[in-house]
């Protein structure tokens, strides 16, 4: 087992690397555990649908389709929580916003952008709570320049006269805490810097608006609510109520590098389940844990805890395309795409550091993009 450890100043920072696993074909072990299902969003078809996968002591099988469920082009705009999706996506230049809330199992749309052709903008971003949406867009005005937008549209209320609040800077990226809507931009014309629009929805006027820099790159929410600004070499918490900042600064070559996942989870405990892309590995994009609270990072080489054999031959994985975490079961979940078998894929079951054991696997028709447990 090779253990890496990093010490950077006044911060801990260090990544672990599962433990090597015997090269030598071994049966997998059926171990007895909690009644739970899963929701899994595939791609398969260029479109994104929803099955409800069980678990049970006897099986580890697809039960049934989302049937609230609309499928969605697989490019949609995604905005995740712990316990919800949203996805933005137009067809026919008709937009539309669906969700589906895990604890309660519903999906629900509203068409948007009912008062202007939505192929006439481009939209960079998108954010939901449980009352509001915040659509985030760029569009062409004849002869001057680019209009930057954020929409906010009731949930509550029947889909009606939007507040639309202008922006400056060119939208990346979006998210609510405590009734606000926090708005990362880039100047992208002058400085290349970023910048944080505070926005408070009770008076709809901008608090404030924080310079952050180069390099800025994506925002989240933990489950205090704070917001998360994250860099290549480190993130920055800010509190949103206060909006004082704290820093974390990553060691030399142990960045998380969770700027770049397409899937992630964040648990109560402020563990990130994420996509690291690791080019020295045997598949780059591998399952990764990022504790905020020891600025550590976990990595699951796939090779360290699967056969040559399982690896290349029996679930051919080709990359980590979901993740998430079991709680019941203390298991991690991982979602794959199969090598050169197009909308194939399948889920891994494993126990967490320091285990890195393998419990069981479903092949599915589609690649998992994002997980969610019930």
């Amino acid at each position: 087992m090779k253990t890496y450890k990093y010490v950077a100043f006044f911060v801990l920072a260090f990544s672990f690397f599962a433990c090597e696993k015997s090269s030598e074909q071994v049966e997998e072990e059926i171990v007895t555990s909690a009644q739970v299902e899963y929701t899994v969003f595939l791609q398969n078809n260029n479109l994104l649908n929803g099955v409800v996968v069980a678990s049970s002591n006897e099986e580890f099988a697809v039960k049934s389709t989302l049937s609230s469920f609309n499928s969605v082009p697989f490019n949609a705009i995604t905005h995740r929580t712990a316990t919800d999706i949203s996805y933005y996506a137009t067809t026919n230049c008709q937009a539309t916003l669906q969700w589906y809330n895990s604890e309660s199992s519903v999906a629900t749309s509203v068409a948007l952008f009912d008062d202007i052709d939505a192929c006439d903008i481009n939209v960079l971003a998108m954010a939901r709570s449980n009352e509001i949406a915040a659509v985030a867009y760029e569009r062409e005005l004849l002869g001057k320049d680019k209009q930057y937008v954020v929409r906010v549209n009731s949930l509550i209320e029947p889909v009606g006269n939007p507040l639309e609040i202008s922006l400056d800077k060119k939208p990346v990226d979006v998210v609510f805490s405590t009734n606000k809507l926090f708005v990362l931009t880039l100047n992208e014309f002058i400085t290349d810097e970023f910048h944080l629009s505070v926005i408070d929805l009770n008076t709809n006027e901008a608090v404030m608006e924080l310079d952050l820099g180069l390099d800025a790159q994506r925002l989240f929410t933990n489950s205090n609510g704070d917001v998360i600004i994250s860099y290549p070499k480190l993130h920055t918490i800010l509190d949103p109520v206060s909006l004082d900042k704290s820093y974390t600064t990553y060691g030399e070559d142990t960045e998380p590098g969770f700027i770049t996942t397409t899937d992630f989870y964040m648990d109560n405990n402020g563990k990130f389940y994420f996509q690291k892309n690791v080019p020295t590995a045997e598949i780059v994009e591998v399952p990764a844990i990022y504790d905020f609270e020891k600025n550590s990072t976990v990595v699951y080489l796939f090779e360290n805890f699967l056969t040559e054999t399982e690896l290349k031959v029996k679930y051919n994985i080709a990359n980590t395309s979901a993740i998430t975490y079991d709680e019941k079961n203390n298991y991690v979940l991982i979602g794959y795409e199969k090598n050169g078998q197009v909308d194939k894929g399948g889920i891994l079951r494993i126990t967490p550091a320091p285990d890195f054991k393998l419990i069981d696997n479903i092949d599915l028709d589609g690649v998992p993009k994002t997980i969610f447990v019930k």
